[in-house]
C-alpha cells in the first residue's frame, strides 16, 4: 500500500507543475539571465542572426554616387550642331562664272540656272474683279546649257561642234504649253560671247548683236531658215532677239511694270556679266 501511495502522489506532482516545451522554450522568460529564446532554443544576444533587411549603406551609395543621367539636352545640341552641315541648311550662294571661260561645259552648265531664276521671277498678269483678282500664266524663255542638246535646227542634235549656251526665242507650243528641250523646230539665240558686240533692252525684247552675220560661224542652216529673226534685211542677219514674255491673258490684264522691268534689265546685266561685256 505505501508503494501505491507514492506513485499516486507523484503523478499527482507531474500532472500540475508547470509544463516545459519539448524544444527548449517558448519566450525570452524561459532563459536564464540575459539570454533570450530564439528558434525555441535559448542563446545569448551576440549569438543572435541579424534581421533581414534592405541595408541602408546601398541606398546612401546610390545618393552619393548617381548613375549619370542622359543630358535630355544633349541630343538637341548635337543635333543642332549637325543641321548646320546637313543637305536642308541654306546652301552657299554658287561663285558667278569666269568670263574668259564662258565658253567650258562647266561654266555653261552653272549659268543656265542662274539665267532661268531671273526669267522665271517675271511676275504674272492679273484681272482686278470683284475685289479680287484672276491670275493668268505667262511664257519666259528657256534657257539651255548647250543648244546642241535641244531639236532645234540651228545648233542641234544634227549639227556637230555647235557648243553654246542658249536662250529661246519661242516660249510656247502652238497649245500654250511650255517648251523644253526636246521641243522640235524651237529657235534659240546662241550667247556666243566672242561674236556679241552688244545687248540692247526695247521693251520685252533683249536683242543681241554679233560682229558678222549668224549663219558665217553658227553652223549650216542660214538665220531666217533657222527663225533666229523672222525678219527680212540684211541687218538682222547679224542680231537675234528674245521676247523676255508671252502672256496668256486678256489685253485688259496688268502686269508691275516695275517688276517686268526689274527681270528685263536684271536679264540684260546678267548675260552681260557672264560674257565679260562693260
Amino acid at each position: 500500500m505505501p508503494t501505491i501511495a507514492a506513485f499516486t502522489a507523484t503523478l499527482l506532482v507531474l500532472v500540475h507543475s508547470t509544463p516545459v516545451h519539448a524544444a527548449g522554450c517558448e519566450k525570452d522568460t524561459d532563459c536564464k539571465g540575459d539570454r533570450i529564446c530564439e528558434n525555441s532554443a535559448c542563446v545569448s544576444p551576440a549569438a543572435a542572426a541579424p534581421p533581414t533587411e534592405t541595408a541602408p549603406a546601398s541606398t546612401e551609395a546610390t545618393e552619393d554616387s548617381p548613375t549619370p543621367e542622359t543630358n535630355p539636352n544633349a541630343d538637341t545640341a548635337a543635333g543642332a550642331d549637325a543641321q548646320t552641315d546637313t543637305p536642308n541648311a541654306p546652301a552657299a550662294t554658287a561663285a558667278p562664272t569666269v568670263p574668259k571661260d564662258w565658253w567650258k561645259q562647266a561654266s555653261r552648265e552653272a549659268e543656265a540656272p542662274v539665267l532661268q531664276a531671273i526669267f522665271n521671277s517675271m511676275p504674272k498678269p492679273i484681272i482686278r474683279k470683284s475685289g479680287g483678282k484672276l491670275v493668268y500664266q505667262r511664257a519666259v524663255p528657256l534657257v539651255v546649257a548647250d543648244i546642241h542638246d535641244t531639236t532645234a535646227r540651228w545648233g542641234g542634235k544634227a549639227q556637230i561642234g555647235v557648243h553654246f549656251l542658249g536662250i529661246s526665242k519661242v516660249h510656247t507650243t502652238t497649245t500654250l504649253e511650255d517648251i523644253t528641250v526636246e521641243t522640235g523646230g524651237i529657235p534659240y539665240c546662241p550667247i556666243n560671247c566672242a561674236r556679241i558686240t552688244d545687248i540692247q533692252l526695247t521693251d520685252n525684247t533683249i536683242a543681241l548683236f554679233y560682229d558678222g552675220e549668224i549663219k558665217q560661224w553658227a553652223g549650216k542652216v542660214s538665220d531666217n531658215l533657222a527663225g533666229y529673226t523672222r525678219k527680212l534685211g540684211k541687218q538682222y542677219r547679224t542680231m537675234c532677239s528674245i521676247p523676255t514674255l508671252y502672256s496668256h491673258a486678256p489685253s485688259n490684264s496688268w502686269m508691275d511694270p516695275e517688276e517686268v522691268k526689274k527681270v528685263n534689265e536684271g536679264a540684260v546685266t546678267e548675260i552681260k556679266r557672264y560674257c565679260g561685256i562693260n
